[in-house]
């Protein structure tokens, strides 16, 4: 793991998020910016992997071609901790999504799961997400964002029918807010950034949409 790996992706990330002209991804952009000039000390995480990591991979370096944000991403991943939530693995909302999703902390706080830096105001990571995912509703006190690496994939948030994204899309979420994302015929990779409480984690809540309900609403056939 480099310094300039490091700096290179979080330049990226801004660039990225300055895209978008309202304030939350505005206000982020300013924060990576301000780590990138006063990069706190890297740390050695230990190996971690997801089963449905390698396809995400692929996925990625597919889109690296044409996206610096991607090039930048992956060139992080063989530092990065993958790793799933033990809460979701102790009661997942179906019988495939603990195969299929993942996630790996950039940055974050100290009791946090391994990150590269910590800082104990803001994280920010990635996720994978496995062809015709659905990760159903669920909440959090942290205000979050989400950008799309990769895509297409689907949204909704409270009462809301699905949307749908392509690459390089911003999604927030403010606090509380019910979200859920469903991936489509590929790989999903996104980037997240949460921001307020980082303590609590992310916890499901009641959904009457299943998956194969969800695939269907988009027109997506059945895993």
């Amino acid at each position: 793991m480099t310094v300039s790996a490091l700096t290179t992706f979080l330049d990226c990330f801004a660039a990225a998020l300055d895209r978008d002209p309202k304030p939350v991804p505005g206000s982020h952009a300013t924060r990576l910016r301000r780590i990138a000039r006063q990069l706190p000390p890297i740390k050695d995480t230990p190996a971690g992997r997801v089963p449905i990591q390698a396809v995400c991979e692929a996925e990625l370096a597919s889109h690296a071609v044409q996206s610096p944000l991607a090039g930048a991403l992956a060139g992080l991943l063989p530092s990065l901790h993958i790793t799933r939530s033990s809460n979701y693995l102790a009661n997942p909302p179906s019988s495939d999504f603990g195969e299929n999703y993942g996630y790996g902390v950039i940055c974050g706080p100290g009791d946090g799961p391994p990150a590269l830096i910590q800082d104990p105001e803001i994280a920010f990571g990635l996720m994978f997400l496995g062809p015709k995912t659905h990760y159903p509703l669920h909440h959090h006190p942290a205000d979050e964002i989400y950008y799309t690496v990769t895509g297409p994939s689907f949204w909704r948030a409270g009462t809301a029918n699905w949307t749908s994204y392509g690459t390089d899309a911003i999604i927030h979420h403010p606090p509380w807010l019910p979200h859920a994302t469903l991936s489509a015929e590929r790989p999903l990779v996104l980037l997240y950034i949460w921001h307020g409480d980082l303590v609590t984690d992310a916890a499901f809540i009641a959904d009457t949409m299943t998956a194969d309900a969800a695939r269907s609403s988009v027109g997506l056939d059945a895993t």
